[in-house]
């Protein structure tokens, strides 16, 4: 606790405000007030002025420290600012504002309405007396219907629009875009950029003008390339969160066109066909369809309802109470419908800008969560084990030059010099080259980034979820058939054959199931909706209409055909006959509900068997899962095999839909809401039996997957499909091996209260005649029925939607994880029937436990969980959606291992680039420092030779080697202070102190050295000596070496010569370090005048030192690899034993939850 109170000193405040509004999208933590005093501003520009400005650049460094000296402390209403701090830990100081609002506002009574806001997030938040606290807005959300009507007609007022416009401000997400200027000032006032402005200016006191302006330079380029990649991420968000357009609105009872920028909270707008979506809306009129793909990447269309249709008189605007109602920002209206000829659709705002969906979504880009993900923290702790190293040679320095007599301007400038080395010009370049070129070519496979931070953790993934269809299986389905059920004389139920072809020629409810329970509309002439949807209504070759009064399915029209009995079908009513010329009303429609799973219809035009014509009745029809349809239908009517001839089918593969219906009489709607309506309908059913679509495999799937499993990365299925097909499919392609069992569950729930009360779980692989396997309900071991031992623990869990409720509320509600609930999150590998909500639960469940978790899926129900996982991919043919950081136009499974795959290589090349500059800079550290002790120094020129012309072209390069073809079973280190990567570094510096430290002593017991004096008139001019000679060309040798040592990134990039920059320039600067050390002066094609010419015998003897610190270089960084590969193996075994230990499994998620949390 101790150690969190130091770090938490600045949060430790009486005046802290916690904040615990309900439904707070900003997940504001607390506040704190802030307020400036007439001694605090005289001390504050006092102290400025003193410190010639140098106090800003630390108030800027560290904006807490201004906070302190500037601000007193105060209660939030006696404020002039106010400290925000998030859940996320993000924070901002927010200066209170006002604004005059009118008499009335749309939340605030007359007594606590106050003038005086703050903005957070780019959210308005408003001063509550009685809370205390800055507050957001929230328009009213309930309405009686009377006042909905009275809407309609009229619209707001003026006086209620400017109140609105008022408190949130104008309906624009826009992300900063900083000026150019700005970006660049952030550079420059970077501790790194100021050190380096340091750097300059201590060298132009050395006349070194030549370096300092190379330097400046690399330091402009460097500075420009992070704005430049900086200030293009911000764009591409911006383009697409920034929309603006012209709408129609109703104001004062009259239409005007006006800016989608001046909609405020409960604006009733037109919506035409092909409009954009500026903000969120209730639809209160009318039926729109809508293509969500900018904002979901669900490339099917969505149908919305109005609010109208819905029953009762108080009515909901709140998008979470009426999502049939609700359209989000950033979706395009593909088709409009009116009840009537000529009416108009109007729709009510109800939130705008950053408060939208689509807000949200942007502001989840621009304040990304927290992760573990800690590359740049471990940067700046290399940098500091760089710094401590220099600090010693530091500290040599300074005792020599003292102790050689030089005067203390010398000594204090020199020993300043080798503090500048430490810190190379092109560290910073590190951090962004090799992600980079990874975006550029992950563009160049159609696999679109807008959060470069993403690249660098995807090289970390561990675990990828993946929906199913239309992700690992194809987008449509394929019709296999279709299987009524039927009852005999003994009212004993079963089913009859499966009908394949002729579906056309079917009779009957089910067909009628299959005509009319859709949500399929024409858009662009042309019949669109959900796949599968469209492969069942098309095997009818029914007409769809579109001119009717009930709505988009106003009518359908069957096919000219003989009427044909449906095949063993006999129902205790009436059967249902239905002659091909009649035409199908629809009455009412209920989409589908991933919580509800199912959807239904009433369709009217229904004329009875006996041929009568009597006044039409309804019909209401229900398909979804087969579960829920036999809960929702008459036992009686139900097969007695029911559940074998449904696994039989799933266990194949194949999705299975069920179907029921009733006959509705119209009246029972009277009175009733919508969701009474629904209710009603959908009980009481008569069974009719199963439709069977085969969902296909993508060809790519198995391979994709296999390259994934080849690796040892965890793939999870997470569909809101039926378990057994999930079961089946993950089987299929390769998602579970054939061999291994899989263990689905039941929730069993208590006979008196009807609550769950425990779960089975079962073996759903193995073949039905052999011992039964169940495991432990309490610890999930296996129980052998048979009371057989050999059976194998390497078993997969399939956990069904209710299931993972059930031990999540437990959870929840407990504290603490139980056994099985870890259990689940380490074997789970098939989630079904998983709504989006328990998708999202269950990637940040595993994140919890310390893993690197990836989602893949198209956006259609996997918002929640693209957005939560480190790594979300979707699958779009929109280059760029807000859904996930990225977006694959390729819509298959492949482009998980390409993300992964560059992941790794921008991971590696920016450790290989730190570790390479740590190296240079070091190198270059030794050589000052011997010349130190010899009373010389590097000259201007091969200052330059060596940054210039060596080491910014390799480090250019090296960011271009490209990853691996093969994905590894490895995966990169994310810690740059690790004892690997320290080892390397200190047994490199070793290795090339020592060989520096052997030239040194060689060259100057060899008779033909001697200590030459300056000659030179001017200071400027290069010194001649032996040994600067030898130390210079040995030193560019060894950036050779560790550019090739440093190169290696098997299993993660490929081979150096593969990159032919690099190798190319690499064999370049290697020839021209020879040819330095080999051909004397005279002969040198570049006319090195500035090294003298050294004896033939010394540089032979010089290029065998060389080799032999080659060999010995490669030697030990061979050996770290080696000891990192048998380090790695033992961690997994030891990983893979406490796996499959359930009782450390528990303590050490405890742990692991525990350190995530803190």
């Amino acid at each position: 606790m101790g150690k969190e109170t130091k770090i938490d000193k600045f949060e430790k405040s009486k005046y802290n405000k916690r904040y615990n509004e309900p439904n707070d999208p900003l997940e504001i933590d607390y506040m704190r007030g802030y307020q400036t005093t007439t001694l605090s501003n005289i001390l504050h520009y006092g102290l400025i002025i003193l410190s010639a400005g140098l106090l800003l650049l630390v108030y800027h460094w560290v904006p807490r420290w201004g906070i302190k000296m500037r601000f007193k402390e105060c209660k939030l209403n006696d404020a002039n600012y106010v400290y925000v701090k998030a859940k996320d830990k993000k924070y901002e100081l927010s200066q209170v504002k006002h604004v005059l609002i009118g008499k009335k506002d749309l939340e605030f009574s007359e007594s606590e309405k106050k003038d005086k806001y703050i903005e957070f997030k780019f959210t308005r938040l408003f001063y509550n007396v009685e809370k205390d606290l800055f507050i957001r807005p929230i328009s009213n959300t309930d309405y009686h219907r009377s006042k909905i009507n009275e809407l309609v007609k009229t619209g707001l007022s003026m006086n209620k629009y400017q109140e609105g416009r008022d408190l949130f401000g104008p309906n624009l997400i826009s992300v900063p875009l900083k000026s150019i200027p700005s970006l660049l000032l952030d550079e420059i006032l970077h501790p790194f950029f100021i050190f380096q402005i340091y750097s300059i200016i201590l060298w132009c006191t050395e006349d070194y003008y030549v370096y300092a302006g190379a330097i400046l330079f690399i330091a402009l380029v460097t500075a420009i390339f992070t704005l430049r990649e900086t200030r293009n991420n911000l764009l591409r968000l911006n383009e697409i969160a920034t929309y603006r357009c012209d709408v129609t609105v109703l104001r004062d009872g009259k239409l005007q066109v006006v800016s989608s920028e001046t909609l405020v909270p409960g604006d009733i707008i037109e919506i035409q066909k092909s409009l954009v979506l500026p903000c969120d809306f209730c639809l209160l009129t009318g039926t729109v369809i809508l293509n969500e793909s900018m904002l979901t990447g669900e490339s099917i269309p969505v149908t919305k309802y109005s609010l109208e249709e819905c029953s009762g008189d108080q009515l909901s605007v709140d998008p979470l109470v009426n999502k049939r109602c609700a359209m989000s920002g950033g979706t395009k209206v593909v088709k409009t419908q009116a009840k009537e000829k000529d009416a108009k659709i109007f729709a009510m705002v109800t939130n705008t800008s950053w408060l939208t969906t689509k807000g949200g979504l942007v502001l989840s880009m621009l304040y990304p969560k927290e992760s573990h993900f800690k590359f740049f923290e471990q940067s700046l702790k290399f940098l500091g084990v760089l710094c401590f190293i220099a600090l010693i040679g530091f500290g040599v320095s300074v005792w020599r030059l003292i102790k050689a007599g030089e005067q203390l301007s010398e000594v204090v400038t020199k020993a300043l010099d080798l503090i500048t080395i430490v810190v190379p010009p092109a560290l910073p370049m590190a951090q962004s080259v090799g992600t980079g070129f990874s975006i550029v070519r992950l563009k160049a496979n159609k696999i679109f980034c807008i959060s470069p931070p993403r690249v660098n953790m995807a090289g970390k993934v561990e675990v990828y979820c993946f929906d199913k269809t239309g992700t690992l299986t194809e987008d449509g389905l394929d019709l296999f058939g279709v299987l009524p059920s039927h009852q005999d004389s003994n009212n004993s139920g079963g089913f009859g054959t499966v009908i394949k072809t002729d579906l056309n020629r079917m009779t009957g409810p089910l067909f009628l199931t299959m005509a009319t329970c859709h949500t399929l509309a024409h858009i662009d002439e042309q019949v669109s909706g959900d796949p599968l949807e469209e492969k069942i209504f098309t095997a009818t070759n029914a007409k769809l209409n579109d001119n009717g009064e009930f709505g988009f399915c106003a009518s359908i029209q069957l096919s000219k055909v003989d009427n044909i009995s449906m095949v063993h079908q006999e129902y205790p009513i009436s059967t249902v006959d239905v002659e091909t010329s009649d035409q199908i009303a629809l009455v009412e429609r209920f989409e589908f509900q991933s919580a509800l799973q199912r959807m239904s219809v009433v369709i009217r035009g229904i004329r009875a068997t006996d041929g009568s014509t009597q006044s039409s009745k309804d019909l209401a029809i229900v398909k979804g899962s087969p579960e829920m349809i036999k809960k929702l239908s008459n036992p009686t009517s139900i097969p007695s095999d029911f559940e074998h001839v449904l696994s039989t089918y799933t266990k194949k593969g194949y999705r299975v839909l069920g179907c029921g219906y009733k006959e509705w009489d119209p009246s029972d709607s009277i009175g009733k809401t919508k969701d009474e309506i629904r209710s009603m309908v959908e009980r009481d059913l008569m069974f009719l039996g199963f439709i069977i679509m085969e969902n296909k495999i993508k060809p790519e799937t198995a391979g994709a997957l296999k390259v994934l499993k080849d690796a040892n990365i965890r793939i999870i299925m997470v569909t809101g499909d039926n378990v057994l097909t999930a079961v089946s499919v993950s089987r299929e392609c390769g998602l579970v091996t054939k061999e291994k069992t899989i263990f689905s569950s039941q929730l069993v729930n208590d006979p008196v209260t009807g609550k769950p009360t425990m779960v089975e779980w079962f073996d759903v692989t193995s073949p039905e005649e052999s011992i039964p396997f169940t495991l432990d309900p309490y610890t999930l071991t296996i129980n052998n029925a048979g009371g057989g031992s050999n059976y194998d623990d390497e078993y997969s869990l399939a956990v069904t939607g209710d299931v993972w409720k059930y031990y999540y509320d437990q959870f929840k509600a407990n504290g603490q994880p139980t056994i099985c609930f870890n259990q689940i999150l380490r074997k789970g590998q098939v989630f079904a029937r998983m709504t989006p909500d328990q998708k999202q639960n269950l990637i940040e469940e595993l994140q919890v436990l310390g893993l690197y978790v990836g989602m893949c899926g198209d956006g259609a129900n996997d918002c929640g969980a693209l957005k939560a996982a480190h790594v979300g991919i979707s699958l779009s043919q929109a280059e760029a959606s807000i859904a996930a950081p990225f977006t694959s136009t390729i819509t298959n499974v492949t482009c998980t291992y390409n993300l992964i795959k560059e992941g790794r290589a921008s991971l590696t090349v920016s450790f290989k680039l730190f570790q390479f500059i740590g190296m240079y800079s070091l190198i270059q550290f030794c050589q000052v420092i011997l010349l130190y002790f010899d009373g010389s120094v590097l000259n201007n020129y091969q200052y330059l030779y060596q940054d210039l012309w060596v080491i910014f072209p390799l480090v250019i390069f090296m960011g271009r080697t490209e990853p691996c073809s093969k994905l590894s079973i490895k995966r990169p280190s994310s810690r740059l202070i690790s004892s690997t990567v320290i080892g390397s570094l200190l047994s490199h510096v070793t290795l090339t102190f020592v060989f520096q430290l052997l030239v040194y002593i060689f060259v100057r017991r060899n008779s033909w050295y001697k200590d030459l004096p300056d000659t030179s008139s001017n200071e400027n001019e290069p010194r001649l000596d032996h040994l600067l000679a030898s130390l210079f060309i040995y030193g560019n040798m060894q950036y050779s070496v560790m550019c090739f040592i440093y190169s290696w990134g098997k299993p993660f990039l490929r081979p150096i010569y593969t990159n032919r920059a690099l190798f190319i320039f690499f064999c370049v600067t290697l020839t021209t370090s020879s040819l330095l050390l080999l051909l004397p002066v005279s002969i040198r094609f570049f006319g090195t005048t500035w090294l003298m010419d050294l004896p033939v015998r010394w540089r032979v003897e010089l290029l065998i030192l060389f080799i032999i610190n080659a060999a010995l270089a490669m030697a030990a960084e061979w050996i770290i690899i080696v000891y990192r590969e048998i380090r790695s193996k033992s961690k997994r075994k030891l990983k893979q034993k406490q796996n499959s230990d359930p009782n450390i499994i528990a303590k050490n998620t405890v742990n692991e939850r525990y350190t995530s949390l803190n």
